[in-house]
């Protein structure tokens, strides 16, 4: 089975409208695993709580709010989607959490903001939604 392929912590595939992975570029294979990449568009009024399982791994994620590095999670955890929105994160190696993080013990079950400007407006621009994203400092 591909790891693109690879359902697993994906525990409500059905509450998200487009939700799918793709392969990082060769170039940066060593330091990210995978990008994921959750679009979602809910009727008004409308949440779908996606549940999420401990992973052992960081992820640095690009939303319209800003750019985020989370770390490993411990326990199941929850975010609540409402309205439309999209994230495009990386689930990083361990060299990947290395080149961002002087210290990845402290992101065990915490995210940091991460200041990443043109990251954050490439992304935007990408997901076809500079105008919603925020620009950050």
């Amino acid at each position: 089975m591909s790891e693109l392929a690879d359902r697993r912590g994906v525990l409500y595939p059905d509450r998200l409208p487009t939700f799918h992975r793709q392969e990082a570029p060769v170039d940066l294979r060593d330091r990210i695993r995978w990008f994921w990449i959750p679009r979602w568009s809910l009727p008004p009024g409308r949440t779908s709580r996606q549940e999420l399982l401990p992973f052992p791994a960081s992820n640095l994620v690009v939303e319209p709010s800003g750019v985020t590095l989370s770390g490993p999670t411990t326990g199941i955890s929850h975010r609540d989607l409402s309205g439309s929105g999209w994230a495009v994160g990386a689930l990083l190696r361990p060299a990947g959490l290395a080149s961002l993080s002087t210290a990845p013990q402290e992101l065990r079950d915490a995210e940091t903001p991460v200041e990443a400007a043109e990251l954050h407006r490439a992304v935007g621009a990408a997901m076809g939604e500079a105008d919603d994203v925020v620009d950050q400092p």
